[in-house]
This record gives C-alpha cells, structure tokens and sequence, in this order.
C-alpha cells in the first residue's frame, strides 16, 4: 500500500499526492495549449485550485472557466479565465503538494 499525506478534495480522493498528481497530470495531458477543460474535468479542477497557496490573490472576480495554457520548456500548465478576461496560470502540483514559492 502506497504510503504518505492524503489529498482530499470535495469531489474526490487520492490516499497520498503521488496519486494526486498522477490523477492531474493525466488530465493535462489530455488537452493541447488553448483548449478549454471539460466540464467533468473542471468539477475536480476548481476544487483542486482552491489548494494553491496563493488562491485567494488567483482568483479575484471569480472563474469564468479552466483552459491549458503554453509554459517555459514546451510544457504546458492549466490557467483559470476569470470573469473579467484575466488568466491566471497555475501548477497542479502546487496546488497537490500546497508548497509556496
């Protein structure tokens, strides 16, 4: 049995952030930079952004909805469109692991 801290959203469960991530990197890589999540796919997603560290800076009006967006090193990462047209990026692993800078 896979050991260490448990990653509990209200929408689902992972018995330690290795699955967690697992769970979440799958998920990004099932989208290409500038596709929109799906709505399955943001039900999970907006609870896991509530973990971000900086969360309450993030998301300031509110979410419109959750695209993939290019990062440095041809990675990409999900970012949170808020209702006033703003992106912000985030990394799913921060938000898993709940590690600041």
């Amino acid at each position: 049995m896979a050991r260490g801290k448990p990653v509990i959203l209200n929408t689902i469960g992972f018995d330690n952030q290795t699955k967690a991530l697992t769970f979440f990197q799958q998920m990004l890589q099932r989208y290409v930079p500038g596709e929109r999540v799906s709505p399955e796919d943001t039900i999970h997603l907006t609870e896991l952004f509530k973990r971000h560290p900086s969360y309450p800076e993030k998301i300031g009006p509110g979410v419109s909805y959750f695209e993939v967006m290019p990062e440095k090193f041809n990675s990409q990462c999900f970012c949170a469109v808020l209702k006033n047209g703003t992106k912000e990026g985030f990394s799913y692993k921060r938000c898993v692991t709940q590690k600041g800078d």
